[in-house]
């Protein structure tokens, strides 16, 4: 009997294969026989699963998108306002999250660089815009059931400017991360008269 194969767990594997490499050169320079290679596969085998590198970069480029949405919907429903004894401290705990995740929670690595070469890639950009348009939309949603009808869209927005860049400053290890528990707090002194 033949054996039956999973495809979506074939591609995915893949796609962590395509993560690995990344973790030792730019996107831009791992080949597909590089990635097959890491995935335990041939390099043809791994064309009957992406029809090109383009390919199973804009497959990359959705997994992370849905990545992020599903993420900050599951921290929503997980973390109820009550629980908190400030807006503040509610917000912040979001804002920590993106910074340093769940212990043994994987994440896309690769997001700062599809986010460069979508400049450069009509597709890649189109999902990229569909990837922000996806979190205003879920944070304007959570933001509104928490707080009220008040907040809405432009809040949502900042929101989304400080986990776009909360996100890419730790994970880059761009800054110290001093500040990942109390990221509004420390803002706060900027808004004082």
């Amino acid at each position: 009997m033949p054996q039956t194969i999973d495809r979506d767990k074939v591609r995915m594997d893949i796609l962590c294969a395509f993560e690995k490499c990344m973790e030792i050169e730019p996107m831009s320079m791992v080949s597909l026989r590089d990635i097959a290679k890491v995935a335990g596969m041939s390099h043809a085998n791994l064309l009957n699963y992406f029809d090109n590198k383009e390919d199973l970069i804009i497959s990359y480029v959705r997994y992370a998108r849905d990545f992020v949405a599903d993420k900050c919907r599951r921290w929503f429903a997980s973390h109820d306002r009550s629980d908190y004894d400030s807006n503040l401290s509610y917000m912040n705990d979001l804002l920590s999250y993106v910074a340093e995740g769940k212990l043994g929670e994987t994440r896309p690595i690769a997001t700062i660089q599809t986010y460069a070469i979508a400049n450069y890639n009509p597709k890649i950009s189109a999902i990229i815009r569909e990837e922000f348009d996806e979190w205003h939309h879920v944070m304007a949603e959570y933001l509104t059931q928490v707080y009220g009808p008040e907040v809405g869209s432009k809040e949502a927005e900042a929101m989304m400017i400080l986990i776009a860049g909360t996100f890419i400053c730790n994970y880059t290890g761009a800054l110290t991360g001093d500040i990942n528990h109390n990221i509004i707090g420390t803002l706060g002194t900027l808004t004082r008269s």
